[in-house]
């Protein structure tokens, strides 16, 4: 069984918080994230990875019509 894992960023907080998902599918992990970071106010991005395999990142909704959904988000 594959184990996923998400870390959200934040705009206040320098280091991500990192959760464990119950998902047994890259799309159920990434659903599972969305679903997570929108308990977050301050979360930016989750993204979500299978052991060292970036499966993908989830972002809220951007108020700003130039926002590049597939922009990558400095560490």
């Amino acid at each position: 069984m594959k184990t996923y894992f998400c870390f959200i960023e934040s705009d206040v907080l320098s280091t991500p918080h990192v959760e464990p998902l119950m998902a047994g599918t890259d799309a159920e992990a990434l659903q599972e994230a969305a679903a997570l970071l929108q308990t977050h106010a301050s979360g930016i991005a989750a993204h979500v990875l299978c052991g060292e395999t970036r499966i993908g990142t989830v972002r809220p909704a951007s108020t700003r019509s130039d926002a590049d959904p597939d922009e990558t988000i400095p560490a």
